[in-house]
């Protein structure tokens, strides 16, 4: 069985497809689905061979991981191979014996199937910063997940958005499309030991409600593309490239020094290594990672450079989310509120944003090169000299 699915993120769709293309010739006998959460479920009723290939190229469901444990209890005896665009996931439960985890690529930011870095290789780091503005901080939420749903609440409770641009371009169709109102419905936490973060995040999420505190953000406004905005990019319309240098840099990166950078996902510990965070680094942005528990662990151990002696990343091994994301802000309040320092750090420290550009093109086509190489092995059942990629 051979399908390659409908995947959402069409840049990955491209890579993947051109990746896999001959495979159902090489490989006739073992089953092979690229799929995203849309289709995950469906693939257990199509398995066929004994051997089975599954290139998951999104978040962990929104429902959990049982889609993935059901897979593989229901058979117990087919040798299961996951191929994904993140690293980390062999480590988030206790797989089955029958399942290797692989992480084969960055996550996919061109179109070009043959280089999942695309046009970013080649742009500079952006430095001419307007050291007038009086917000130099930024926090992008565009798709209303929950846990971002619940740090624009906070940090409009707290009032942090007389020093941080908050962004939230289709709250007003999430909350148009949506059965409640309620945050309380959205976020899964146990907020029991946290009263005043959840009076802060409730105080916050009636003026997110109202867009008050919520920056305007000119041509990704909502009420000009939705519901277009979840449609795929193609040919010459904008992808993350254009996004960054025609909407990103003008409206937000110009003005900011430091971002909270809104990862994926939260709730999983799972260093989501995308193009959010290159874009932070050719924008030259101070990072804080709103991110799953080890993030800032995994990037500083890989050699990133997380600027430990500027931001305070004591929030990255929390494991309450609740109290990670109070304490990511909390902690480096000071950062957007003593301007002229922060500003003066960003002149001293600007040279090593490029380094974090650099990593992050290197280690992009090096994660292409092992992924290849392990699938390699497992599909010759070849792992006596193998280190398994995280």
């Amino acid at each position: 069985m051979i399908y390659f699915g409908k995947l959402s993120n069409t840049q990955t769709k491209t890579f993947v497809d051109a990746e896999l293309k001959d495979f159902a010739t090489t490989y006739p006998n073992i089953d092979l689905f690229t799929v995203d959460h849309n289709e995950i479920n469906s693939v257990a009723d199509q398995i066929e061979n004994d051997r089975v290939i599954i290139y998951y190229a999104d978040c962990p469901p929104y429902d959990g991981l049982n889609v993935f444990f059901n897979l593989f209890n229901r058979y117990p005896n087919k040798k299961f191979c996951i191929l994904t665009d993140q690293p980390g996931w062999k480590d988030i439960a206790q797989w089955p014996v029958n399942v290797q985890w692989i992480w084969y690529n960055f996550n996919v930011i061109g179109h070009d199937p043959n280089d999942i870095v695309g046009d970013y290789r080649n742009i500079d780091c952006f430095t001419n910063k307007n050291f007038d503005s009086k917000k130099i901080g930024i926090s992008l939420n565009r798709l209303p997940r929950s846990h971002r749903l619940c740090l624009l609440s906070y940090m409009l409770g707290v009032g942090l958005d007389q020093d941080c641009v908050i962004t939230a371009p289709l709250l007003t169709w999430h909350l148009q499309t949506n059965n409640t109102l309620d945050i309380m419905d959205v976020v899964p936490w146990d907020f029991s030991s946290h009263n005043n973060f959840k009076n802060d995040m409730l105080t916050g999420w009636k003026r997110a409600k109202l867009t008050d505190g919520i920056a305007p953000t000119g041509n990704l406004d909502p009420d000009k593309r939705h519901p277009s905005i979840f449609e795929p990019y193609h040919g010459s319309e904008p992808g993350n490239f254009n996004n960054y240098q025609n909407n990103l840099l003008p409206l937000f990166y110009k003005n900011s020094f430091v971002e909270f950078i809104n990862f994926s996902v939260y709730d999983y510990s799972l260093p989501w290594i995308c193009e959010k965070i290159l874009h932070s680094q050719l924008a030259c942005n101070f990072p804080i990672f709103v991110a799953g528990k080890g993030t800032v662990e995994w990037l500083r151990t890989y050699e990133f450079d997380v600027f430990d002696d500027i931001i305070n990343h004591a929030y990255d091994l929390e494991v309450d989310p609740v109290l990670r994301m109070q304490k990511l802000i909390n902690d480096n309040r000071d950062l957007l509120q003593h301007q002229k320092h922060t500003k003066d750090l960003w002149i001293k420290h600007q040279p090593r944003f490029r380094d974090n550009v650099e990593w992050f093109i290197k280690n992009s086509d090096k994660s292409v090169a092992t992924g290849k190489k392990l699938l390699t092995q497992w599909l010759t059942n070849d792992f006596s000299n193998v280190i398994i990629s995280t």
